[in-house]
């Protein structure tokens, strides 16, 4: 099947490549202390010597943010957002902000003493902008009602029960150590293997800037290591998190600098937001990946390595005629077969996307009745998941018109607006397709489509809406979900009575089935003029960065599989069901796409614990949690708290779906919970409008049972705010739009 350059799989995005090329930003705070030394933060100790705990309080399931803007801290909102986890934001550079005191931090109860945040989120221990009096005041409700505390980012020493540090300096590459300690469902990381890895994307780019420590002997005085690393150069252990607790209360301290985007951070985020919630909470957390082969029984269009085009597509026909011998590259039994076993290998399933008119183009081009790729799939046609991609693979936007080498632009009526694909025609590719797989025994997703290219739905610039027929065509097929591009909309919209599934492409090309293919289009895209390169991102500096030309031997599996692992590990660890594509060109010939399938399940199963493993939703699944997910997190028409043992949610509007997670042994009604993931007991419950649903989870540490005190938190002066840099920028770059890079490559 011909597809335009970077259309469709490889296709719609190509992520830079210098996804990894960042740039050093040192945040304004950080330059500022780096020129003016260790600043010295003092905090003053409470009126009391003692601090009387609250006896059975009520815990607002609600996390406090207080925030300075800095990359930690907006990494921290980012987790607590994709987790679905209600938080309160408390801007310390916004003017007449409220004052962090008693009222601000309990709510008059007349059943009990009643706390608003669970948890609490600082930059630092004493971030500039908080008063003494409002640091006293936060201590002291922490420490009467067990509320815990994380520092995003510390200078280790007395301040946390720390000796001064033995390294400061870059800490990228460092291989982690989570404890066993931290491994305890006390402290939340026993979803953890052992290992994490800090992120070194590039090395010619200091990405983290960190201190190791040990702890130091301080009476009265507990610190729980959490992650701890080898200093660089040295065979001395020190800590990169861990917990100090006085007696009084409890800080869970980071003495490395990241952000939201890289992925240390997103692994072991989630166990510091555990520890700091004691395991209660609304929202969610699971890592999910799945995978369509699109065009399965068609056959692709290959790209031409000489003429840097793809054939029948932007190739000139005169030189590079697309009736040749090996123009094309489609699936044979010997591929079913490995697809097969590699799926019972690895535990994973890849999604075949078909097109039933592939068959009829085969049978007719071989003048046989009989398709051995199809007899491959039937023999154990229900080994395999299967998604409807249409009959023949037709655009069903608008006409088009074609121009010199791939160009196209819409077709138009006499007054101007596009001529569409009738809703009878695409009515048929969805039908007909159905009718194929009923056929030959495919077990399709009866609910789910995948449109050819993504066509029908609006795509910039030449389709500027989606096609008005597309939406009663879906109704009419009875399909709820329809991928779309991620690249293009990654947020999941109505389409009729159908819902968006919005699909990451893979830059394992459409148009690729070998190594040499993958690499000489990727030099192609990503390199320069001078470099023999299309110069694509020379032209597009703003979203691309040009490479040095990759090896033909070596590029593949050195540089394509490693960031490709990359850039789709940061959606698994990012709380993201939204599907992967490849195309069925990938899983014949050299079989391009499972190195760096089986590169990404080793690298998460390296890192995860047997209770996490990577979940494969099908279509359906995934396109049912991101409606689950995106309502949640608009809407969060619930609130709950912790009071005696209980967990009671309440709805607050008109009723809502309530992800909830608790410890596990957890009860609800005296059932268990019906679900475990990652240690966890989880619900998805609907509560009623003005009702309540009440879980069991017994005593976790907030408050006290009967009347007690605690010392007065602790007093100390010392540097608590961190004398190096933060990380570099790692935003991820824009992608080459695909019709500049088709221009261009044309």
């Amino acid at each position: 099947m011909n597809h335009s350059i970077l259309s469709s799989a490889g296709s719609t995005a190509h992520r830079s490549p210098a996804e990894s090329r960042k740039w050093v930003r040192v945040t304004a705070l950080a330059a500022a202390l780096l020129l003016a030394g260790p600043v010295a933060q003092t905090m003053t100790a409470p009126a009391d010597a003692a601090v009387a705990k609250a006896v059975n309080p009520k815990i607002d399931l609600r996390v406090l943010v207080v925030s300075d803007g800095s990359e930690m801290i907006t990494a921290y909102q980012d987790r607590l957002t994709r987790e679905g986890i209600p938080f309160q934001v408390l801007d310390l550079r916004q003017s007449g902000r409220p004052a962090v005191n008693d009222a601000y931090l309990t709510t008059v109860d007349a059943e009990a003493p009643h706390a608003r945040f669970q948890g609490v989120i600082m930059p630092n221990s004493a971030p500039a902008g908080m008063t003494p009096a409002e640091l006293t005041a936060l201590h002291e409700y922490q420490a009467r009602f067990g509320v815990r505390q994380i520092s995003a980012y510390v200078y280790p020493g007395a301040q946390h029960g720390m000796n001064a540090p033995t390294y400061s300096g870059k800490v990228d590459g460092l291989s982690a150590t989570v404890t066993a300690a931290a491994k305890t469902k006390e402290n939340g990381h026993g979803y953890l293997k052992g290992t994490v890895k800090l992120d070194n994307i590039d090395p010619n780019v200091d990405e983290s800037y960190g201190y190791l420590g040990t702890p130091a002997s301080t009476p009265g005085v507990t610190v729980t290591p959490l992650v701890t690393a080898t200093a660089p150069g040295t065979s001395t252990q020190g800590v990169l998190s861990g917990v100090f607790n006085d007696g009084s209360r409890e800080e869970l301290f980071n003495t490395y600098a990241s952000n939201q985007y890289q992925q240390h951070f997103q692994v072991l985020s989630h166990g510091q937001i555990e520890w700091l919630t004691r395991g209660v909470r609304l929202g969610e957390y699971a890592n999910w990946f799945s995978v369509h082969s699109d065009d399965v029984l068609m056959a692709d269009a290959l790209w031409n390595t000489g003429g840097n085009c793809t054939y029948g597509d932007d190739c000139d026909e005169t030189v590079y005629p697309s009736d040749a011998p090996g123009t094309t590259a489609r699936m044979v039994p010997s591929d079913v077969t490995y697809q097969r076993n590699w799926e019972q290998n690895w535990a994973f399933k890849i999604d075949n996307t078909y097109n039933g008119a592939g068959t009829a183009q085969y049978l007719e081009e071989k003048n046989t009745t009989s398709d051995p790729l199809l007899n491959a799939y039937k023999q154990n046609a229900s080994a395999f998941r299967w998604i409807n991609h249409t009959y023949t693979h037709l655009n069903l936007g608008c006409e088009k018109v074609y121009g010199s080498l791939g160009t196209w632009t819409c077709a138009t009526n006499p007054d101007g607006s596009p001529k569409w694909v009738s809703q009878a025609a695409i009515t048929d590719e969805i039908a007909t397709n159905k009718t194929f797989g009923n056929t030959h025994g495919l077990k399709y997703e009866p609910n789910a489509l995948v449109t050819g290219e993504h066509s029908g739905l609006k795509a910039l610039p030449q389709v500027t809406t989606d096609n008005p027929n597309l939406a009663p065509a879906l109704s009419a097929t009875a399909v709820k979900w329809t991928a779309s591009d991620a690249s293009r909309e990654k947020e999941q919209r109505a389409v009729g009575s159908a819902l968006t599934v919005p699909r990451y492409p893979m830059n394992i090309y459409y148009n690729t089935a070998t190594r040499v293919q993958a690499v000489d289009e990727y030099n192609w895209i990503y390199t320069s003029r001078a470099n023999g390169g299309s110069g694509i991102c020379e032209d597009n500096p703003g979203t691309t960065t040009c490479i040095t030309p990759l090896s033909t031997t070596t590029g593949f599996q050195n540089y394509i599989v490693p960031i490709e692992t990359r850039i789709a590990l940061s959606h698994v660890v990012g709380n993201d069901p939204r599907p992967h594509f490849v195309h069925q060109s990938n899983q014949t010939q050299d079989r391009i796409i499972y190195p760096v399938l089986q590169n990404i399940l080793t690298q998460y199963r390296n890192t995860f614990a047997a209770s996490t493993p990577v979940l494969n939703p099908t279509m359906t699944q995934a396109g049912s949690e991101l409606l689950e997910q995106s309502t949640w997190r608009n809407e969060q028409d619930a609130t709950a708290f912790y009071w005696k043992g209980q967990v009671r949610v309440a709805a607050t509007g008109n009723g809502a779906s309530v992800p909830v997670s608790l410890p596990d042994g957890a009860t609800k009604n005296g059932a268990a919970l019906p679900a475990t993931y990652a240690g966890k007991d989880t619900d998805r419950v609907t509560v009623p409008a003005g009702g309540s649903v009440t879980y069991s989870v017994g005593t976790l540490g907030w408050g006290a049972t009967s009347a007690t005190t605690v010392a007065a938190p602790n007093t100390f002066s010392g540097t608590s705010v961190p004398t190096g840099p933060a990380t570099t920028e790692i935003a991820p770059e824009p992608v080459v739009a695909p019709e500049e890079a088709a221009v261009a490559a044309g």
